[in-house]
Order: C-alpha cells, then structure tokens, then sequence
C-alpha cells in the first residue's frame, strides 16, 4: 500500500524492509555499500530496514536502481535475482533473528492511522469476547460504528482494542493495544460529523451505533530483523 503526497511514498515499512534487505543480501551488498553506491546516508538505511526512517520516492527510485529492481517491487516486499546476478560467495547469509522492540506512543498512534479494521474485547462483558470492527481515529480517540443488536454495539465500559499486522513469510509484524472506557455517541451533531467523514465497512447493514473508546493506555510492540551490519 502506497500513496504520494507531496513526493513522499507512504508505504508497507515492513514489506518494503524485508524487499530492500532481502534483494541487497542476495547481491552481496552490505548496508554501507548500498548506501555508497544510491548516494544515501547510512542511517537512512538502517532507520529503513527497521520500519523507523522516512520514506521518500527520491530515495526509493536510488535504491531500486542500485538493486537493479523496480520501486513497485520493493514495496511489495517481493525478492527475485535475475540470472546475471548470482549472489557473491563472500556475502554471509542474513541471521534469521528477530528482536522485539517496545513501540513509542507516537508510533503506535502512526500505525493505527494506517489501519480501518481492529479487534474490540470488553472487560466488563458476562460472556468475553473479540469481534473485529471497522474504525476510525477521531481527536486522539478510537470511533467505531455498528449495526444496532449486535455485540458490538453493547459495547460500553472498559475495554482492550487491537491492532495488527503479520508479514508470516518473513516472520515480521507488530501490534498495538489501545485500554480505555467505551461510551455510546449519542449527540445527534456528533454523530453526524461522524458520518460524514470518510469511513469504510467490510460488511453490509446499517451502522447507527457509534462507540467512542476514550484511551487511558496505548501500547506496541514490533518485530525487526537483527543484523548484524558491517
């Protein structure tokens, strides 16, 4: 997933990382060599393959060229090595080891702006359970709608909201975890203001309920590859 504003790519970090390093390593470059040769800082790079750095389209078409790729490809995380690069003896293969890191406030909130569907789990319900919703961040908060009847829209009081992505290929991902008070939006101009925003639904029915999950806590964590970089 990608879209350009103002000449920047927003893109799938963790895809991109696995396609960067994946294709780098195969060609036998190291971190510092690619950068020499894309004319890029070294920290860019590794801020890169570690999800952290910012991603411009400049950059992307620097990297793809020295990788001999395309941006497209980079970016879906894909890794091909055409015939006439066959990977340098002297290149050690990448140590299959992923570290776990504890995600800011800021980054956790990035990533649930990237995402519309996530996982509602009352605390105080008699009978527990997890049901995905579609969902928004409106003012700090997670909003989401539902069809009135349903369990998710008897939602209210403490609850735990999820968030994740998983790329299992590459056993990479992360997750965030939003604990907050869940209260019914009942105010007819809040509610409309609501419904005019651009919102999307993976299901049929009407959605008149909405939810507004005020959190006390937000929480994440993501796996990234740990190499070792010469």
């Amino acid at each position: 997933m990608h879209d350009h504003t103002a000449g920047t790519a927003r893109s799938d970090h963790l895809a991109l990382a696995v396609g960067v390093r994946s294709r780098s390593r195969s060609l036998g470059l190291t971190v510092r060599q690619l950068a020499r040769r894309a004319d890029l800082p070294v920290t860019w790079l590794e801020g890169m393959e570690e999800g952290s750095a910012p991603v411009s389209h400049a950059a992307l078409t620097s990297v793809a060229r020295v990788l001999d790729t395309s941006v497209e490809r980079l970016l879906s995380g894909a890794v091909e090595v055409p015939p006439n690069h066959a990977p340098a003896a002297r290149a050690a293969p990448a140590p299959d080891i992923r570290e776990l890191v504890v995600m800011t406030r800021e980054e956790c909130r990035a990533r649930l702006l990237l995402h519309d569907v996530g996982r509602v789990a009352p605390a105080m319900s008699r009978e527990p359970f997890v049901l995905p919703v579609d969902y928004l961040i409106d003012r700090g908060d997670v909003v989401f709608r539902s069809v009135a009847g349903t369990r998710p829209a008897e939602v209210v009081g403490r609850v735990a909201f999820e968030v994740d992505e998983l790329i299992r290929m590459a056993r990479l991902g992360w997750s965030v975890l939003v604990i907050g008070d869940a209260e019914h939006v009942t105010d007819p101009t809040e509610t409309a203001r609501l419904a005019a925003t651009r919102t999307r639904t993976w299901s049929e029915g009407t959605r008149e309920v909405w939810t507004r999950i005020h959190a006390s806590a937000v929480t994440g964590r993501r796996l990234r590859p740990r190499l070792d970089r010469d």
